[in-house]
């Protein structure tokens, strides 16, 4: 390949993400931090949303855990749990985008919540599976606010 071929392409690449750092307004790599963008109610669901990812996050494992060793009563908890899982994942990123279809993802989020929060609470002994009931449940409310 010829060097001067060479050169200028990478000249291109340097100024085409220079170009990108200034349209954004940040260093590439650099994570932007959360602003005051939305009202209480919207930030208090993302936050809410987050955990409960969070903890659907751990409850998969810990049941994967358990159907691991044999406890296929943790089956149904898991699928759910990494349903949830997503759900709550997805309502956060539309809520962080001001997105038109908020309460759409709401709306999903919370019947995504109650149906893991009630597989959950058949375990009712299980402490890990009554943190994730009580996180969901509070969740699902959080989203119905949002509809």
């Amino acid at each position: 390949m010829d060097r001067r071929y060479m050169l200028a392409s990478a000249g291109a690449v340097v100024l085409a993400g220079a170009a990108a750092r200034g349209a954004f307004g940040q260093e590439v790599g650099a994570v932007s931090k959360p602003t005051a963008l939305l009202d209480k109610m919207h930030q208090d669901c993302l936050d809410i949303c987050q955990r409960c990812e969070a903890t659907c996050n751990v409850t998969l494992h810990y049941c994967m855990t358990h159907l691991a060793n044999g406890h296929k009563e943790h089956a149904a908890c898991a699928a759910l749990a990494m349903s949830c899982q997503d759900f709550c994942g997805l309502s956060a990123k539309i809520i962080a985008r001001s997105c038109t279809l908020t309460s759409a993802a709401c709306e999903a989020c919370a019947k995504a919540c109650e149906a893991c929060a009630t597989e959950c609470e058949k375990m009712k002994s299980d402490e890990q599976m009554a943190a994730c009931a009580k996180q969901c449940r509070e969740c699902a409310a959080s989203c119905r606010k949002m509809i």
